[in-house]
């Protein structure tokens, strides 16, 4: 049964092609065909019910006041943004350098492709380019590669604050950072905010398997350095089938011990980027509710699939989200609900994601309530009244937010989820990029805008 009619690109030549959204035991997917290259059918989620009740969350698009791009061939070919782009900046991934200290098989960054480390003038034009073009207040994540493999890193940060950035967020393996305490600090004290820390498992195992080193202990260690010097964390699993599956819920577990030091899990199916002789199984793709339900199943109940929500900024079909207040027998109360439907604008939910970025990426200091709407009503969470303020209180440090973000690749791609994506790359040319389409490659390794943007420099 046909459900949705889109656009997608072949995964062959990258040509934009018609698609169309398949509802089939219970399961979506897409199927296109390129008239070079034939058909592709990909799985994009499992449970048509929840699929179709994901609508209700759909918002009006708040569009970018400022476009920099025409749009001349169609999307997704002009990107810079273009007019056509429907939702503006929420995050802003700013990229150092393509150098690593690792060789990972899954790299949005091509990792060692090319060369790429721009210097410190063409990064204060990048800067720029969002001060130009970004909404107040802008949340800029530096990435890489590796970041911390230039020791200008924190001269780099430094610029950024003094420019007008708002929050910096640094996107990072964490081996530095656990080694060279005294280049952590110096970081932090020129204004990186938070750390978004890959973290993919709590066994050897799964580093081994990942990146070919065990890097459990260094990664704990580089936690302890966050703890010492009051920088959140964000860990960032990479979750696969037959790697670290498994261990969603030990990661949750592990993750409420180090609150306030760590705010938050992001969990991210992985994507298929890079070269493939063949098309990836569908039964080893994960889609958001496998990741949903592995979260309930894995936490004994303790986060329920209706816990999560989409938070309406992107595409509904890209993300979910939960907060949870994590109570003194460390258990998790949750404070969200899908049960309800968000009753503001774009607009304001696009300004609420930035502020709420904002506050994650602080080391907890202040409550979340208002982010979370909840004002001063015990109800909301089914407290008793007489513990609403012991709960309030609690809520200043002791929180946890647990979030999942589908990446797209070039099999399940849809130019509706490009165009409402408010995850932006900034690029040397001064161009603002959506996130998936910056990494998107075609079977054999093409890229339409990575290496093109960044091999220049």
């Amino acid at each position: 049964m046909i459900i949705g009619e889109t656009e997608s690109l072949c995964p062959v030549c990258l040509r934009r092609i018609p698609a169309q959204k398949i509802a089939e035991n219970d399961n979506v997917f897409l199927e296109k065909s390129c008239p070079d290259h034939g058909s592709f059918k990909t799985i994009i989620w499992r449970g048509l019910t929840s699929y179709l009740d994901s609508s209700r969350f759909n918002v009006k698009r708040a569009r970018p006041k400022i476009t920099i791009t025409e749009s001349n061939i169609g999307c997704p070919f002009d990107c810079g943004l273009c007019p056509i782009h429907k939702q503006r900046t929420c995050v802003s991934v700013l990229e150092v350098t393509n150098r690593c200290n690792l060789n990972c098989p899954y790299c949005f960054a091509s990792a060692r492709r090319y060369d790429f480390d721009p210097d410190i003038q063409t990064i204060k034009g990048m800067y720029e380019t969002l001060l130009k073009n970004c909404p107040k207040p802008i949340c800029v994540q530096i990435s890489g590669g590796e970041p911390t493999m230039r020791d200008d890193l924190p001269d780099i940060v430094a610029m950024g604050k003094e420019m007008g950035i708002d929050y910096i967020e640094l996107n990072t393996n964490a081996v530095r950072l656990g080694k060279d305490l005294k280049h952590f600090k110096e970081l932090k004290e020129k204004g990186v905010d938070a750390l978004y820390f890959s973290f993919d498992g709590l066994t050897r195992d799964v580093y081994e398997k990942r990146c070919g080193v065990d890097l459990l202990d260094i990664k704990l260690k580089a936690l302890e350095n966050c703890s010492k010097l009051e920088m959140g964390v964000v860990l960032v699993p990479v979750i696969e089938r037959g790697i670290n599956y498994d261990q969603i819920g030990d990661i949750i577990r592990f993750a409420k011990k180090w609150v306030p030091t760590v705010n938050g899990v992001h969990f991210q199916p992985v994507s298929y980027f890079g070269r493939y002789s063949s098309m990836p199984n569908n039964q080893d793709r994960l889609t958001l509710p496998d990741i949903l339900k592995a979260i309930e199943t894995q936490t004994g109940g303790e986060l329920k699939v209706e816990n999560f929500t989409p938070t309406s900024c992107p595409n509904v079909h890209c993300d979910a989200r939960s907060y949870s207040v994590v109570l003194e027998d460390s258990k998790l109360l949750p404070l969200t609900s899908n049960l309800s439907c968000p009753s503001c604008n774009i607009e304001d939910i696009s300004k609420k994601t930035r502020d709420a970025i904002k506050d994650l990426w602080k080391f907890p200091e202040e409550s979340i309530v208002d982010q979370l709407g909840l004002g001063g009503d015990p109800s909301m969470c089914g407290c008793e009244a007489g513990t609403w303020m012991d709960l309030i209180a609690r809520m200043s440090k002791n929180y946890l937010t647990i979030s999942t973000m589908a990446f797209q690749d070039v099999w399940n791609v849809e130019m509706e989820r490009v165009q409402e994506c408010c995850i932006h790359v900034v690029t040397p040319d001064k161009k603002l990029v959506p996130f998936c389409m910056f990494n998107i490659t075609s079977m054999d390794g093409k890229s339409l805008y990575r290496e093109n943007a960044l091999s220049k420099t």
